[in-house]
C-alpha cells in the first residue's frame, strides 16, 4: 500500500476566496476549496447570514460545510459595502456564488463588473440551470433530481424518491470546483480570469446519461428501481447483485460481477458444484439464472453470522457490503483506523466530519483550521487587512455596513 508522505503544503495556500453563499451547494464548494489551503472568507449578509445557522436541523447544515473559513459579516448593498467588496476583489483569485440567478449582476457586482476590477478574477456561479431557455428559474436539490430524470429512477412505479443526502447541490458544487482549477491553472499562462458556471439540473442529467443512452438504443425507459430488487442487478445485467439477510437478520449486500467473484463466492458459500459448472461460466448465463441463483445464496446466507461471513467474503476478495446508517459510519472501521474524520469544536462538544474524499500522496494532510464561527468573527482582522484604520472600521459598524460584532456560532439548537 502506498505510504503518503505528506511533505508539502496544501495546494491552494495563498489562493483567497470570496464565499458568497448559503445552505449547501455554495458552502461545499468553498468547503472544498478551504480544505484545499485556500482563504475562504465567507461574506454574510449582518443581519440574516446563511440561512442555514437558523435552519431546522440544530445547525448541522451550516456546522458540516462551513469549516476552514473565516467570517466577513457585510451589506453589499450600499455604496461603502460595495467599496469594500471591491477592496477584495482586488486582493482575490475566486469569487464563488450561489444565490439567485443574476443576483450578482443585479447589484452590480457580477463577473463583467469583477474582471474590470481584477483581470485575474475568476467568478464560479452555482445554479439551477446552465444557460438556456430556463437559465433564469430558482431550483433547488430535490427539484433537480426530479426534473433531472433521478427521482424517477430511485423510486416506485408512479412514486418518484429523492436520494436521502444533498448529492446534488453537493455534486454541481464539485463540478464548480473543478472549473474554478481549471481556470487557476490556465490563469498561469494567459494571465486572465474566466466565469464559470455549474447547473443542477445538468449535474443531475449527467449522472443518469447512462440510462439515457439505452432508452435511445431500446426505445423504452428503464424500469423504476424501486420496483425492483434492491441495486441495479436487473438494470447491469449482474447475475448477483443485491441485499441477503444473515441469521441475525442484518443485511449485507453481495456483488458478483466477475467469474473471480462468482468462484470465490461458491467457496466461501460451499457451492462446490456450482463453481466450474458451465451453466454458470460467464456473467450473461449466470443472469439468465439470477434467480436460481439468489434463492441458494439466499438459504445459505441466512445461516451465516454477519461479522463472520464479512471476513470470508473480504479475505475471499468477493465485493460486499453492510447497510450502515449514520450513527454505523461514526464507529465504521476503515472510516476509524484511516483517519477519514475531522473534529469541528462548537460550543460545549466536538463533533466528527468527513474528510473530503481524496488523499494526495506528498501533500500536507487535511485538517481543521477555523471551526464554524460565528456571524461576522473575523470582520475586523479582515477590514484591517484590507488597508481600513481602526476609525474607520468603527465607522462601517456604526453605519451597519458591517456587524459590529459577535460571540456566538449563531445556530438554532432547538430542531424547530
Amino acid at each position: 500500500m502506498m505510504k503518503f508522505a505528506h511533505t508539502q503544503e496544501l495546494p491552494l495556500k495563498g489562493v483567497r476566496v470570496l464565499e458568497l453563499s448559503h445552505i449547501v451547494a455554495g458552502p461545499s464548494a468553498g468547503l472544498i476549496l478551504g480544505d484545499l489551503g485556500a482563504d475562504v472568507v465567507k461574506i454574510e449578509h449582518p443581519s440574516v447570514g446563511d440561512t442555514a445557522r437558523s435552519n431546522s436541523s440544530n445547525g448541522a447544515t451550516f456546522l458540516t460545510y462551513n469549516r476552514n473559513k473565516r467570517y466577513l459579516a457585510l451589506d453589499l448593498k450600499g455604496a461603502k459595502g460595495r467599496e469594500v467588496f471591491e477592496r477584495l476583489v482586488k486582493t482575490s483569485d475566486v469569487v464563488l456564488d450561489n444565490f439567485a440567478p443574476d443576483a450578482l449582476n443585479r447589484l452590480g457586482l457580477g463577473y463583467e463588473w469583477g474582471c474590470k476590477v481584477n483581470p485575474r478574477i475568476i467568478y464560479c456561479s452555482i445554479k439551477g440551470f446552465l444557460p438556456g431557455p430556463y437559465s433564469d428559474r430558482p431550483f433547488l436539490d430535490e427539484l433537480a433530481q426530479m426534473a433531472g430524470g433521478l427521482a424517477y429512477l430511485t423510486g416506485l412505479k408512479d412514486q418518484p424518491m429523492r436520494a436521502g443526502a444533498s448529492i446534488t447541490d453537493i455534486g454541481a458544487a464539485s463540478y464548480g470546483v473543478m472549473g474554478i482549477l481549471a481556470a487557476l491553472y490556465r490563469r498561469q499562462i494567459t494571465g486572465r480570469g474566466d466565469y464559470i458556471e455549474s447547473g443542477l439540473y445538468e449535474t443531475i442529467v449527467f449522472w443518469i446519461s447512462q440510462y439515457v443512452t439505452r432508452a435511445q438504443l431500446t426505445g423504452t425507459n428503464p424500469p423504476a428501481r424501486g420496483s425492483r430488487s434492491s441495486g441495479m442487478g436487473q438494470a447491469m445485467g449482474w447475475g448477483v447483485y443485491q441485499l441477503f439477510a444473515t441469521s441475525g437478520g442484518r443485511k449485507i449486500f453481495i456483488a458478483v460481477t466477475a467469474n473471480r467473484h462468482w468462484k470465490a463466492l461458491c467457496d466461501v458459500l460451499g457451492f462446490g458444484d456450482w463453481k466450474n459448472a458451465a451453466e454458470f461460466g460467464s456473467n450473461k448465463k449466470r443472469s439468465a439464472e439470477k434467480v436460481r441463483i439468489a434463492e441458494r445464496i439466499t438459504e445459505a446466507v441466512k445461516l451465516c453470522d454477519f461479522d463472520d461471513l464479512s471476513d470470508r467474503l473480504y479475505k475471499a476478495g468477493v465485493p460486499f457490503a453492510p447497510v450502515n446508517t449514520p450513527l454505523d459510519l461514526l464507529e465504521e472501521k476503515h472510516l476509524k483506523e484511516g483517519d477519514r474524520w475531522m473534529p469541528v469544536r462548537i460550543p460545549g462538544r466536538d463533533l466528527k466530519v468527513p474528510k473530503i474524499p481524496f488523499a494526495m500522496l506528498t501533500t500536507e494532510d487535511f485538517s481543521v483550521r477555523e471551526n464554524p464561527g460565528p456571524l461576522g468573527e473575523h470582520t475586523d482582522s479582515i477590514l484591517s487587512e484590507l488597508g481600513y484604520s481602526d476609525s474607520e472600521i468603527e465607522a462601517l459598524k456604526t453605519s451597519d455596513v458591517v456587524l459590529k460584532g459577535s460571540d456566538i456560532l449563531d445556530v438554532d439548537k432547538t430542531g424547530g
